[in-house]
């Protein structure tokens, strides 16, 4: 993974959704869709080669 081409923008998306724990609460914190955060979310999966988040019941919690 190269650092310098990550966009930073992603970690703004990560801190979202571990603290509101949905993608969609995560979208109205940032002013996103719920499509934008999953879309960012799934480039950030693909940079790290981490799930980062597994879903359990409603919620979205860290691995």
């Amino acid at each position: 993974m190269n650092f310098a081409t990550l966009d930073l923008n992603l970690l703004r998306v990560l801190d979202a959704v571990f603290a509101e724990g949905s993608t969609v609460k995560a979208g109205r914190r940032l002013g996103l869709s719920q499509s934008a955060v999953s879309g960012a979310l799934s480039r950030l999966r693909h940079a790290l080669n981490d799930p980062l988040f597994v879903r359990q019941g409603n919620q979205l919690v860290a691995t």
